[in-house]
């Protein structure tokens, strides 16, 4: 029995050094003795703070986080915590995703909505050059070509200028053949514009002209079948050029780029249409739309189907079937906005300030909101954000407009937006790769070439 007592004892003490060893080792775990048994924190946002975005202007990013590296996606990579970095000027709304990881730890993610917003103001070039009744033409890398027009000298003019957004300076690279004033230039798929009709410096240069873009070549590029002045002209899916109206003119006529020949279309538009605007539907029909005209036969709008070289009419208010000077643009859903304009009375002109739409699925035009002003001889952009903005023109007292607006296709609503610096109408706006507005010559108030060139921001 002693043995067994002393043994059963034994015994008990061991355990009892066993667990106090155990009490003593989580003693010093909870004090912090001996190191800690804490894995480290994992990867961290704290927070992602970015700068206004402004058109055309890079934008400043700050990144705080911890735990691992880490990097924004898309195109930017790595990024340091604290230390700001540059987003490159964004022309629409764009998200970018800040990521940061650890090897074996779960990442962390946070995304930044980036809104680019203009400033709102003009920006006068050092540009002195007047110019009236020119074309204007962007290329496939984002520059302008500047046509013909007046340029203050007794003839209509010749020259070929390209506006370099990067220098923000005009270069002539070229002449055409004949000078022209009022003519149209499309650009084509293959870097060429095709230059059409318009008023012309010689009794024999009525015909066409292709411009190589890169090069700066000109070329003839056939005969149109009739004589265009105050004409649309739109590039096909195929690659060739529908011709619309003109002066006195229902006709339309189409130029094929294998051949460089115009064949006119048996089929007749309802009626004669000068000034109309042709818009070119996802389905490869042009919408054609408006043009002064007289007669009995009103019309507003109908579509010509190239495959089939007919005309459909399109449903359209009654009281807008006399439009022009307007413009149109199609939407990224398939519908068409036809702005501004007039109406030709019996004894004056009548600047509008409705805005109708195009629904291809029911083949008609109805009325979509109104502009901020009645304005004639619009100059509109549909820009990357969905707004179309609108500049200088006629209104109902400005026979060269100051006034600029935008206009809201989701809403149907309109506000101002900062005054010319000078009224301006029959110039040319033309989108930039940055965001940025070009804004082109026009008349002033007297009726004389307004100088020099401006960028909206």
């Amino acid at each position: 029995m002693t043995q067994e007592k002393n043994e059963a004892q034994a015994a008990r003490r061991a355990m009892l050094r066993a667990g106090w060893g155990l009490g003593l080792g989580w003693g010093l775990a909870a004090c912090g003795g001996g190191g800690s048994s804490e894995a480290p924190a994992g990867p961290t946002v704290h927070s992602l703070e970015a700068d206004a975005a402004r058109i055309g202007e890079p934008v400043s990013v700050t990144a705080v986080f911890s735990g691992g590296a880490g990097r924004v996606e898309p195109d930017i990579g790595a990024v340091q915590s604290g230390v700001p970095f540059s987003l490159p000027p964004v022309i629409a709304p764009r998200q970018y995703t800040l990521v940061v990881e650890a090897q074996g730890r779960p990442s962390a993610r946070r995304a930044l909505d980036v809104q680019p917003v203009y400033r709102d103001r003009y920006v006068a070039l050092d540009d002195a050059t007047p110019r009236q009744y020119h074309a204007a033409a962007t290329t496939s890398d984002g520059r302008v070509l500047i046509i013909g027009g007046s340029r203050g000298l007794s003839a209509p003019s010749e020259a070929i200028e390209r506006y370099e957004p990067a220098t923000r300076r005009f270069t002539r690279i070229a002449s055409m053949y004949t000078g022209r004033t009022l003519h149209t230039a499309t650009p084509l798929a293959e870097g060429r514009v095709l230059v059409v009709g318009g008023t012309v410096g010689l009794s024999n240069g009525g015909f066409a002209e292709l411009i190589d873009e890169r090069r700066g070549s000109v070329e003839a590029a056939g005969w149109p079948v009739r004589p265009r002045i105050r004409h649309a002209a739109v590039a096909l899916a195929d690659g060739r050029v529908l011709v619309v109206g003109g002066v006195q003119s229902d006709s339309v006529e189409l130029w094929d780029p294998a051949t460089r020949r115009f064949r006119l279309v048996a089929a007749r538009m309802a009626n004669v249409r000068e000034f109309p605007t042709a818009t070119r539907l996802a389905d490869g029909r042009v919408l054609i739309v408006g043009g002064d005209h007289e007669g009995p036969t009103q019309r507003l709008a109908e579509v010509f189907d190239p495959q089939t070289e007919t005309f459909t009419p399109v449903a359209s208010p009654l009281n807008e079937q006399r439009r022009a000077m307007h413009e149109a643009h199609a939407l990224p859903d398939g519908r068409v906005l036809v702005v501004g304009g007039e109406l030709r009375g019996a004894t004056d002109l009548e600047p509008l300030d409705t805005v109708l739409v195009y629904s291809p699925a029911t083949q008609a035009l109805t009325l979509h909101g109104r502009l901020d002003r009645p304005r004639s001889l619009v100059r509109s952009l549909l820009l990357p954000d969905g707004r179309l903005r609108l500049f200088g023109g006629q209104t109902a007292t400005e026979i060269a407009a100051r006034t600029a607006s935008v206009y809201e296709p989701a809403t149907g609503t309109a506000a101002a937006l900062a005054a010319l610096p000078a009224g301006r109408a029959w110039q040319t706006v033309s989108a930039l790769p940055e965001g940025r507005v070009l804004i082109v010559g026009g008349d002033n108030e007297s009726g004389g070439a307004v100088p020099g060139a401006l960028l909206y921001e």
